[in-house]
């Protein structure tokens, strides 16, 4: 078996276990606990100053990102989300921006996407604010499995800031790297804001 196989399957074991037991969370809790999240999120969004952001609309147990959505639009910042279409058989990540989140329906695996579609250059995007399944202090993320994120973020230039959002349980002491990986700026649990300092 490849080293890149090992890590693969190690790397799948532990996106399952923190899934898990991030669903275990009571949603009353969850709810509490994303409260908190976001309003750490918000003063980092306000104290950077940011006027354009790219950001998930939460799903199942993520931390909810709803109401923090509709907030920063009121606030004048512009918003884009992320939609998953299919084209040709493949599955790819488009990104549109939105005015509010009145107009949902359900697409690709289940999530909820804007119906109306406003493709957007993100030229002068200052953040991308992710879910993950799982992290570490290294700013390693767990994602779905998908690869979307790690290609869109490849994409972006360096100065955009990656921001994960997460619950505290969700930390993991190391996760398994590939070549492909795109390494978090921030990290945002209901406890702290953890900043990745990379080696240049």
């Amino acid at each position: 078996m490849e080293i890149d196989d090992v890590v693969f399957e190690v790397r799948e074991s532990l996106r399952q276990e923190k899934i898990a037991e991030r669903g275990r969370i009571p949603p009353e809790l969850r709810h509490e606990l994303s409260i908190e999240i976001v309003r750490k999120l918000k003063e980092h969004i306000h104290r950077k100053n940011f006027k354009f952001i790219h950001c998930y609309i939460s799903f199942r147990s993520e931390v909810e990102t709803r109401d923090l959505i509709e907030d920063e639009i009121k606030s004048g910042i512009r918003v884009v989300v992320p939609v998953v279409e299919q084209l040709d058989g493949k599955s790819l990540l488009i990104h549109t921006e939105i005015s509010g989140l009145d107009n949902l329906k359900k697409g690709t695996f289940g999530l909820d996407e804007p119906v109306e579609r406003r493709l957007s250059s993100l030229e002068s995007l200052d953040a991308v604010i992710l879910p993950l399944a799982a992290f570490d202090r290294r700013g390693t993320r767990l994602g779905y499995g998908k690869g979307f994120y790690d290609k869109f973020l490849h994409e972006l230039p360096k100065s955009v800031e990656r921001i994960g959002l997460a619950f505290s349980i969700q930390e993991l002491e190391n996760i398994p790297q590939l070549p492909h990986d795109e390494s978090l700026d921030t990290i945002i649990t209901e406890r702290e804001v953890i900043k990745i300092f990379h080696n240049v």
